[in-house]
Parts: structure tokens; C-alpha cells; sequence
């Protein structure tokens, strides 16, 4: 270590400050110690600093705002924030807004201790170790402080035994996150289980989390392992949480305050050892603030919260992305690597991407597999991408309106048409094109329509989940059906077409 580095020490305890004075300076070191918010804030003002601890607590301030206060003006400086109220939370909140690290009192490890304040010291090494272990996980998280820090907070976190709630727009890549803390977690050799909330009844959601006994319910033949004792010693994440019924919540709370639970028809009691990774892309809080969330079973879940920013707010690292999703699925379908074209890529940066990274990767991916050329083109892009970005680009059209033309689109509502009249004029060309005489097969004909209208209404299925690139929860809403409504309709389908 360089007997050139700075640290400020800032805490109301006189004992903290003399402890890590007498630490740092006999290796060395230059100290100096601030016992308020006001006395730190001139300090900051004042001098430069390689590394400040900063108490959470001060009688005049907050730890968070000291750590702003900080990094605005002097943005290299590493902050460790101290705390001795195990405010997990807020500590995560600390170094998503830049902290290094944080510490808890009292503090026991020394040698652990002097490690931390080492690695402080060397922040960037410390970045790029980080970075090269996320490569090997296939986790690219690019170069935006947001993410940098969020991903530096979730590495932290994933080595205490605590619940955390993942937070993002769909496809964000919240279940890849979860993927990650598990990974760097004391329970990485055990299984990491991935359950979606949203993709079943209350009936079958409560069987496939808790199990149940065999005769408890119709067509319960047999004795049944939920999910949650599969994940015993592992790590369960539970994606769409917020589509737990108020019954299920209520269980779940129970799991997470005592690790207890019962099977459906069961009357033992099962007790389970499994962390907790759960994630939504809605706003809890604010359904909890509806009455459509328990509000302790929130707070039960926000103990550790991590918010994934979308893809919009990070366009500089669109192109890292992209180049990533091509040499992943050049390799995975044995296709020749080609990049895009400048073009392509100026298109593929002014499309704002609200599928995010599952988006991105399903664009890049189809892409490449229909580009002939040696480059991927314009024309290669999915039809979605080259509408979205032309209509920013397009000039307003001041003409008046014509009728559009068959297969056009519009973005008006009124102009949305329903096949209400449209079967009727059909209806009335078939009935008068009917010649009984010259032998008309009604079972054929029967058989027919229902085959076209099974056909009709399996595309248009289709499309709603290419629209919510393949989230059949949010697809059901778009058609204004049940889940479970959609999910039959995608099993008939495939009966009828011979894959199921």
C-alpha cells in the first residue's frame, strides 16, 4: 500500500474515529475525522480523499447524502458507508448510488477489514475482476453506472442469506440477475429453481408451490413435491409475484417469516430451508398502496431491492449488447459471424426497445439467421423494428386521409375493425352462392369453418405473443382473456395440428 493515500473518516462516535485513525496511520496513511454532516461537507470541500467511511447515522445528516455529496465532487473517491443498525436495505440503496462497500458494527474481523480498505484503494482491479467473472457467467452487464452498481450491490448481497426483491420492465433480464446472486451465493452447488407466479390458477399455483397430498383435490392421484421443497437448501425465484392471489400471499408469507408450510390437504407440517429471489415488473409499493398487494408481505420481500434500469436508458451499451447476441447465436446455430451495417446499427440505436435485453437478443438472433449478405442489412430487421423507427423519422403528413388499403395498419382506435360486419357480408355471399341441388356437403363444409376459425383465432394468439415477446400472462391481457383461457386455447391448437 502507498503511504500517499487519503481517508476521511465520518462519524459521530469519537471511538470510530480514533479506531481507524490508529489503523490507517500506522500503515502509513494521511487521516483526518469528522464527527457531523457539517464538518464532513466543508472537509469534502477542502481536500481530496482516495477513500471516506461514512456513517449511516449522523446527528445532523444522512449518511446517503454525505455519500451524493461525495461523489459529485470528488467522483473517484471510494465510500464505504458504516452501519450499525443492519439496515440492509439501505446499505444496498447506498451502493447502487455509488458506495464501494459497507461494514457493520462492531467490527469483529480486522484482517477482514484491512482487506476492504485495500480493495478501496484499488477500485478499478476490483471492477475488473468483477467484470471478467460475470463474463464466464454469460452475464453481460456493460458499462453503465447504473448497472455497474446495481450488479456491484447484487454480488454483496448474494453472500448474506436475506430475501431479495428484483424489480424491471419485461425482459430486462431480472431472472438472469437472480441467476447471478445465486451463482456468487454460499448456495451456488445447490439448484437455482425459476417458478412463474402469473402462469397459473390459484388452485394450481398453490399445488405447484407447496404440493399436496394424494385425494386432496380431483385428479390428485398422487403425493406431490411442491416447488418450495424441491428448493430446499437452494434457491427458489419467483418470478411475476405480484400474480399471487391474496390466499397465496398469505402462504407465502407464512414460508418466508418461518420456513413452515403445509401441503394442500396435508396435516403435516413441512419445514424448508430455501432462499428467496423474487421479481416483478410491477410497482409493488404502489399496489400495496391499491390494496392489491399484502403490505407485510412486501416488506417481507423488499429486504434487499434491486431496480434493473431498461435498455432505453442505456443506449451506450447497445453495441456491446449486440455484438454479444452475435457471436452467442453465430456460435450456438454454427452460422458464420457477420456484423451489422452501418445503417442497421443507426436504425437499431433510435428503436427504443421496449422488450429490453429479450428484445434486443430475439432481434439479433433472427436477424442473422435471415441476412444472405455477407452484412446484416436494413431489409433483415424484423418488421417491427423498421415500422417503429420510421414512424419517428417520418414527416407529418398534412394531406387529407384516405381509406386505407387492405392490410394497412393505423394507430387510432376508431380505426381498429372488428369482423362483425365483415362475416355478415361474407355470410350473405355464401348463402346466395349455395346451390343445394347440385350437392352440397354439410359436414365438410361444417368441418372447414371451424378448421379456418381455429386457424384465425390460433394466429391471432400468436401475434399477441410475439407482442409481448412471449409473456403469456401479458398476452391473455392484451386479448382480454383469462391465462388459463389462453393456455387452452395453445394446447387445442397443438392437438389440432398434430404437436400435442
Amino acid at each position: 500500500m502507498s503511504g500517499k493515500a487519503r481517508f476521511l473518516i465520518v462519524d459521530d462516535e469519537q471511538e470510530v474515529c480514533n479506531f481507524f485513525s490508529y489503523l490507517l496511520q500506522k500503515k502509513g496513511y494521511a487521516v483526518e475525522t469528522a464527527i457531523s454532516g457539517a464538518e464532513a461537507s466543508k472537509k469534502i470541500i477542502e481536500n481530496k480523499y482516495d477513500t471516506a467511511l461514512v456513517d449511516l447515522k449522523l446527528p445532523d445528516a444522512n449518511g446517503l447524502e454525505i455519500l451524493k455529496e461525495i461523489k459529485a465532487a470528488q467522483p473517484d473517491c471510494q465510500v464505504i458507508i458504516i452501519t450499525g443498525y443492519s439496515t440492509v436495505k439501505s446499505a444496498v440503496e447506498a451502493i447502487q448510488l455509488g458506495a464501494f462497500d459497507y461494514v457493520e458494527k462492531p467490527f469483529v474481523d480486522i484482517n477482514e477489514m484491512e482487506q476492504l480498505l485495500a480493495r478501496s484503494l484499488n477500485a478499478r482491479a476490483e471492477t475488473e475482476i468483477l467484470s471478467a467473472a460475470q463474463e464466464e457467467l454469460g452475464f453481460v452487464v456493460g458499462h453503465n453506472q447504473k448497472m455497474l452498481s446495481l450488479v456491484s450491490a447484487a454480488k454483496k448481497i448474494a453472500k448474506k442469506n436475506i430475501t431479495v426483491l428484483i424489480q424491471g420492465e419485461t425482459g430486462t433480464g431480472k431472472e438472469v440477475l437472480a441467476r447471478y446472486i445465486h451463482s456468487v451465493s454460499h448456495r451456488s452447488r445447490q439448484p437455482f429453481l425459476a417458478f412463474n407466479c402469473g402462469a397459473f390458477t390459484e388452485t394450481l399455483l398453490e399445488s405447484e408451490l407447496f404440493g399436496h397430498e394424494k385425494g386432496s383435490f380431483t385428479g390428485a392421484t398422487h403425493k406431490k413435491k411442491g416447488i418450495f421443497e424441491q428448493a430446499n437448501k437452494a434457491t427458489l425465484f419467483l418470478d411475476e409475484i405480484d400474480s399471487a392471489s391474496p390466499a397465496i400471499q398469505i402462504k407465502l408469507l407464512r414460508v418466508l417469516e418461518t420456513g413452515e408450510y403445509f401441503r394442500v390437504g396435508g396435516e403435516e407440517m413441512c419445514k424448508v430451508d430455501v432462499r428467496i429471489i423474487a421479481a416483478t415488473n410491477a410497482d409493488l409499493a404502489q399496489k400495496v398502496a391499491d390494496n392489491k398487494f399484502r403490505e407485510d408481505l412486501f416488506y417481507r420481500l423488499d429486504v434487499a431491492s434491486l431496480h434493473i434500469p431498461p435498455l432505453r436508458e442505456r443506449p451506450d451499451d447497445l453495441k456491446q449488447f449486440i455484438n454479444f447476441f452475435l457471436h452467442k447465436e453465430s456460435a450456438a446455430k454454427q452460422i458464420p459471424f457477420k456484423d451489422f451495417s452501418s445503417k442497421a446499427m443507426e436504425l437499431l440505436q433510435t428503436h427504443d426497445w421496449p422488450g429490453n435485453i429479450r428484445e434486443l437478443a430475439n432481434t439479433v438472433a433472427q436477424a442473422l439467421l435471415l441476412s444472405k449478405g455477407t452484412q446484416i442489412e436494413i431489409e433483415d430487421l424484423p418488421d417491427r423494428i423498421i415500422k417503429s423507427c420510421s414512424k419517428k423519422d417520418a414527416p407529418i403528413d398534412t394531406t387529407p386521409a384516405s381509406s386505407p388499403e387492405k392490410g394497412s395498419t393505423t394507430d387510432s382506435v376508431d380505426d381498429i375493425i372488428y369482423p362483425g360486419e365483415l362475416l355478415k357480408q361474407y355470410e350473405q355471399v355464401l348463402l346466395e352462392n349455395i346451390n343445394f341441388r347440385q350437392g352440397f356437403n354439410f359436414e365438410q363444409y361444417s368441418y372447414e369453418i371451424n378448421a379456418w376459425r381455429d386457424q384465425l383465432l390460433s394466429h391471432i394468439i400468436n401475434e399477441a405473443l410475439n407482442d409481448t415477446y412471449g409473456n403469456q400472462v401479458k398476452a391473455a391481457k392484451l386479448l382480454g382473456i383469462t391465462p388459463r383461457a389462453l393456455r387452452y386455447h395453445l394446447h387445442k391448437s397443438e392437438r389440432n395440428n398434430g404437436t400435442g
